[in-house]
């Protein structure tokens, strides 16, 4: 295996990218992006420069169905991964994957070649109220996921351990569990917000509704992309004041090492 840097990475991102957004443009499927990919669009008209993912938001209206069209309309280089067909994927969202490159991630307890590629993340967007019920709930499953079922080499053996032991009295399983926080999300009625329920912000990725129905095109490196028409009060909400840059001990990428096969 040869290992790549973060050019390299960007354009096999940028590339996944493209592929999704003409998918997308065909079917008449709104996406917008999400996170740092609208943060970079906006503030470096592309990638934040050490950055090596991508995220993107569909309506739940438009998700199941957005899954099947990938799974038969993905050039054969790319790979529709959810966690019925993919080990890594431990939370109810999908990635496309690179199939030619695998990334070494430590918090993954898999072997390398187990792991996923180069991806980007498809979150489905949800109707749902602050403080509802039904989202507490899915919050709830969330956090017994990690701690049941969520395996990293970082962690100590003691907590390996104590998650065998949760994992041997707790009688559902990791699929079960995801099923369920599937089932309550597709369940959720309409109301004034709409949010991405597994996103690292939670409740600040809660947003009017209104904030939806408005997406326009932004420049993204050597393509163009969707998003926010209210960016700025997004970005706002999610960073404060986004335009500064942070201090260079938080400029991190998420993964360790990134290989083609």
């Amino acid at each position: 295996m040869k290992q790549i840097g973060i050019g390299e990475i960007h354009n096999r991102l940028l590339n996944i990218a493209k592929v999704f957004d003409n998918i997308c443009r065909k079917h008449g499927i709104s996406y917008y992006m999400l996170g740092g990919t609208m943060l970079g669009a906006i503030r470096h008209k592309g990638f934040i420069p050490w950055d090596d993912d991508m995220d993107f938001g569909v309506l739940r209206k438009d998700y199941e169905r957005l899954k099947l069209i990938l799974r038969t309309e993905l050039p054969e280089q790319y790979k529709c991964c959810d966690y019925n067909n993919d080990k890594v994927i431990q939370y109810p969202f999908i990635k496309i994957s690179d199939i030619e490159t695998c990334i070494q991630d430590t918090r993954v307890n898999l072997p390398l070649e187990d792991q996923i590629g180069i991806n980007i993340d498809v979150f489905p967007l949800d109707n749902c109220e602050l403080n509802s019920l039904r989202l507490k709930l899915i919050r709830c499953l969330c956090r017994m996921t990690t701690m049941i079922y969520v395996e990293s080499t970082t962690q100590s053996k003691k907590i390996h351990i104590i998650k065998k032991i949760l994992r041997f009295l707790f009688p559902v399983s990791h699929r079960q569990m995801l099923n369920l926080m599937e089932r309550i999300a597709q369940s959720l009625p309409s109301g004034s917000y709409i949010g991405n329920i597994y996103g690292r912000w939670r409740d600040k990725e809660i947003i009017p509704s209104c904030w939806y129905g408005n997406n326009i095109r932004y420049q993204f490196d050597s393509i163009e992309l969707t998003g926010f028409l209210e960016y700025d009060k997004y970005l706002r909400r999610l960073y404060g004041n986004y335009m500064n840059l942070p201090q260079k001990e938080l400029r991190k990428a998420h993964v360790d090492n990134v290989f083609v096969k």
